[in-house]
């Protein structure tokens, strides 16, 4: 039997799969009792952690901001079907007030598994050190066994005071992602949090911090003593406009095209940047894998990529508690299949095979394309002058691929719909690789 147990942050943990909290999306945000319970159902699905609301400084939500929301879905055509969610709110609407998040923290800590970390999702008051501090250790009291500083959320961001705020260099009380971007903002808050509480402290960074500067980034978060980072929070964007509507935004029941957040299966490229990128360049600090998991193979292409723990939230809305039911069941069957032992075995497998370009062994006269003709259904796409080799021709019959020029780059069998296309090792020039019926 697979021992899906993992250790992250020196706490012991009975599997590496964690899920947040969607109070956010909750008519009952200020319920903390009903989120609570929430929480506790999917720790009896076996997760090894579960990850609270984000938590501001205010101590009750305010009764003139009702929370309120706007979801849209986004989805591409086939072949190359994406899918997503884009999110608007205000900040105040959303987030957890101070005392129903540290009653949530209480009771979880009280009621979960030892093996069942609580993670405390905090958001403090903007650039200040000692308001920061201050808020982290009630989390600490409260009983969380570990403190994620979130300094990435977009929601703050995207509202026009934060806009105003970062041009003239102020943060606003909840920065969000802003702060999350700028290191000598930052270090600060992070130092002050980890020298006052006793416990695990890490940084949720945002996606806006592109690369190579996230380096830089997670080099200082490291020196100031934060234990782990986790990437990545919702990216911002902006919803499309509706072309036949003079422009206006997608949204239902809105007129206007809001500055928003985006969910879904598109995040997990750039979660796999932060990964393989921090993996690869600071090493020593541990990892979060969070952004667009929605299959129970992400989970293990992430913890190659060097996350320890990994977090279900918008895949959650995809599928529903079944994920992480699917993903326990692949996790153990995956490891029998693999021959491993434990899923520290695997964790950080794939990060020396990350390399810059001018390092790779191209060996393009090793491999080519083939077309298996069972498949293919003569749609000319690949032949319509995309092969920068030129050695795919067509004629009514099949498709033929002429080894003596193609350097097997795979474009063929990327943008091919019935995927028709493979790239073989062949070291010998053959005229006429496709498979016959």
């Amino acid at each position: 039997m697979a021992d899906l147990s993992v250790t992250f942050v020196g706490k012991k943990l009975r599997s590496p799969l964690g899920v947040a909290s969607h109070a956010v999306l909750n008519p009952g945000v200020g319920d903390s009792k009903a989120e609570t319970e929430h929480l506790k159902k999917y720790a009896d699905i076996a997760v090894g952690y579960v990850h609270t609301p984000f938590i501001c400084p205010e101590e009750e939500h305010p009764k003139d901001k009702p929370p309120a929301w706007k979801f849209m879905s986004i989805r591409s055509r086939e072949p190359f079907a994406m899918e997503g969610l884009l999110v608007a709110t205000e900040a105040a609407r959303i987030m957890c007030r101070l005392n129903p998040g540290l009653s949530m923290i209480e009771t979880l800590r009280e009621e979960l598994p030892e093996d069942v970390a609580v993670i405390a999702n905090m958001i403090g008051p903007g650039a200040d050190p000692e308001g920061w501090a201050d808020h982290c250790e009630e989390a600490e009291d409260a009983g969380a066994d570990i403190i994620e500083m979130n300094v990435s959320c977009p929601i703050p961001a995207s509202e026009a005071r934060s806009v105003m705020a970062y041009q003239c260099g102020e943060m606003t009380e909840s920065a969000g992602c802003l702060l999350g971007d700028s290191p000598a903002l930052l270090i600060p808050v992070v130092k002050a949090v980890v020298d006052r509480v006793n416990i695990p402290v890490g940084v949720k960074l945002t996606p806006e911090t592109g690369f190579p500067r996230i380096i830089g980034m997670a080099e200082e978060i490291k020196k100031a003593g934060a234990k782990f980072i986790t990437g990545i929070n919702a990216p911002i964007t902006c919803g499309p406009p509706d072309i036949y509507k003079g422009g206006q935004g997608k949204w239902p029941g809105l007129s206007a095209n809001p500055i928003c957040a985006s969910l879904g299966p598109w995040d997990r490229f750039l979660l796999y940047r932060n990964l393989g990128v921090l993996s690869a360049f600071v090493p020593g600090i541990e990892l979060t894998g969070v952004g667009g998991l929605v299959e129970p193979e992400h989970v293990v292409e992430a913890m190659m990529l060097g996350a320890r723990i990994c977090e279900f939230s918008s895949g959650l809305l995809w599928k529903g508690t079944k994920l992480i039911e699917e993903s326990l069941t692949f996790l153990s069957n995956y490891m029998d299949q693999m021959g491993y032992k434990s899923v520290e075995e695997f964790i950080g497998l794939g990060v020396k095979y990350i390399q810059p370009v001018e390092e790779l062994d191209w060996r393009n006269e090793d491999f080519l394309a083939t077309v298996d003709d069972r498949l293919c259904t003569r749609c000319g796409r690949c032949a319509n002058s995309i092969c920068s080799a030129r050695s795919i021709m067509q004629n009514p019959l099949r498709l033929v691929i002429d080894s003596r020029y193609c350097i097997g780059c795979g474009l063929c069998q990327a943008i091919c719909p019935e995927n028709a296309v493979s790239i073989v090792e062949q070291k010998h020039p053959v005229i006429g690789v496709s498979l016959e019926k």
